[in-house]
């Protein structure tokens, strides 16, 4: 395996020919030290010379005799993480310093002697050749694994066999940690170890110190901005720059699996669009709903829902054959979006209509936040140019917790929506949110709102658009500040004797008993009116 080669320990380069008269000091633990590059270094000082995992060469011209700064010595390079220092003994080191033995010995670090003169430049090359040739090795096995990967995908075998082929790459374990569904492990473990790899993987055990990291690795498994899983590369060994670079091969195949997957269930559901519509239409029983949402996901909650409606605002694509994977990708998107907010979506298209209905499956209030929450991580997703499925208009239903009842909830998203074509976009695009905009909507359905307006308020909007007064905004003001005319006249920027004047003159025009509580409703009522049917009073 290209493993092996890539590994070279201490113990593999005292076995090439250059070490066999070399005396190594060094024990079982420092023998399996890897060496992943070879460096000359004398100057006594390291800094910042090193980036670990070095093998060094020094005739110890930098400290001769002096045995503390050779400890130094020895001791920076530890501390750099080099993986040993040879030393030609004789020219400017003597013998082997016992000090230096000591440490190396606690450090479990390697320690080789050259008792004849050695050609470093020799050991370089040798060394540099074959790291550079296990390099060239190391791109062409990893072209020839995602070869691989490739066809497995083309196989449409699911990820399993993903996991088996990482794993006969590296030999080292694999560990696949879904969101939403249980752990797998290749090659098979008994439950015990998995129960324990997982425990120590939620808590942050497995990665955490220097050296678990060099054993155990991680890649998340992203697409859309949304964590669909984990895969863990755990071993007894240092992991190679090999294992590393086949982890990240497999994890891109395993997104790109999983990706499918979701797309071929996606599309099983688009082709399902005509039961969620008969639901919305109000013509399915509890049982049956309870029956066909268990069957998409057994732990599913039937708690609360609402519906969610977007106008459709599609500049290309409608009507042309990429029209339908676009959509949905974009139900992709909306589903992993409303996830992380905790709803479950069911999307359908009805009427050039997006359709959107939310259960919701936490237990917490603030369902009206996270939906708007979703909403505009979806509308961020937008691109412009190409498509606007959730730039349009938006009506989110009333919120029913029966099920039987989502009608009501469809058709009052709709009716927001339709409302805001009237009056224009509304922060906060809920039914619940329309209050005195609905009982206007329903007399416009009813065709009463002109008679209504002319009733209650006729005389004043006669005579602003004849003596351009400003009767409308000072009753308005008047109502909001509940009958104040120290507020009235402060908001209206007026003298508190122009408001009397004003007031006198409204009162002539619709009678005095315009605060009545009761005809004082029907008046504000009729100013939502008029301000529903002409836009805002200034």
């Amino acid at each position: 395996m290209v493993k092996s080669l890539l590994q070279l320990t201490i113990k593999d380069i005292l076995e090439r020919p250059l070490f066999q008269k070399a005396d190594a000091y060094a024990d079982e633990q420092a023998l399996q030290r890897v060496v992943k590059w070879v460096h000359i270094l004398e100057v006594p000082q390291v800094g910042g010379l090193l980036n670990g995992d070095e093998l060094i060469l020094s005739t110890g011209i930098g400290w001769h005799e002096d045995e503390e700064l050779s400890v130094s010595f020895l001791r920076q390079l530890i501390d750099c993480g080099a993986s040993g220092l040879c030393i030609e003994l004789g020219t400017y080191t003597k013998k082997p310093f016992e000090k230096m033995k000591q440490l190396a010995e606690q450090e479990h670090f390697a320690l080789i002697f050259f008792y004849e003169e050695v050609r470093y430049i020799d050991i370089t090359q040798d060394l540099h050749a074959y790291f550079i040739h296990q390099h060239h090795r190391m791109v062409s096995e990893l072209e020839a694994l995602s070869g691989q990967f490739n066809q497995l995908l083309l196989a449409g075998k699911g990820v399993l066999p993903l996991l088996k082929t990482l794993h006969q790459a590296t030999q080292a374990q694999v560990a696949f940690f879904p969101v939403e569904a249980e752990a797998c492990f290749y090659p098979p473990i008994n439950k015990e170890n998995a129960d324990y790899i997982y425990r120590q993987w939620i808590s942050g055990e497995l990665l955490s110190g220097a050296e678990r990291k060099k054993r155990n690795t991680h890649r998340p498994i992203l697409a859309m901005d949304h964590l669909f899983a984990d895969l863990l590369l755990s071993s007894k060994k240092e992991l190679s720059k090999f294992d590393i670079f086949a982890l990240d091969r497999c994890t891109t195949a395993v997104a790109q699996e999983m990706m499918r997957t979701r797309y071929m269930e996606e599309r099983r559901r688009h082709q399902e669009d005509l039961w969620i519509i008969e639901w919305l239409n109000g013509r399915h029983g509890y049982d049956e709903i309870k029956d066909y949402l268990t069957g998409l996901r057994s732990s599913i909650k039937l708690a609360r829902a609402a519906v969610c409606v977007f106008d459709l605002q599609v500049k290309r694509h409608s009507g042309t054959w990429d029209f339908e994977p676009l959509l949905i990708q974009k139900y992709m998107v909306a589903r992993s979006i409303f996830e992380g907010e905790g709803f479950f979506l069911l999307p359908t298209l009805a009427d050039k209509q997006m359709v959107f209905i939310l259960l919701d499956q936490l237990s917490r209030s603030s369902a009206s936040e996270r939906m708007m929450k979703g909403v505009s991580r979806l509308q961020q997703t937008e691109d412009q140019e190409e498509s606007a499925f959730f730039t349009g208009l938006i009506g989110i239903g009333q919120e029913i917790s029966d099920f039987t009842q989502l009608q009501s909830s469809y058709e009052t998203a709709k009716e927001t929506i339709v409302i805001q074509r009237d009056v224009g976009p509304l922060l906060k695009p809920f039914y619940s949110e329309l209050h005195a905009y609905r009982m206007v909507y329903m007399l416009k359905k009813a065709g009463q709102l002109p008679a209504f307006i002319e009733e209650y308020i006729g005389a004043l909007v006669k005579y602003d658009m004849e003596k351009s007064g400003e009767l409308l905004k000072t009753l308005k003001v008047y109502l909001t500040q509940y009958g104040s005319k120290q507020e009235t006249a402060t908001e209206l920027f007026i003298v508190r004797q122009t408001l009397y004047h004003r007031l006198e003159k409204i009162t002539a025009l619709i009678g005095d008993n315009y605060m009545r509580p009761d005809r004082r409703i029907m008046i504000e009522l009729a100013l939502y009116a008029y301000e529903y049917s002409h836009g805002p009073i200034h």
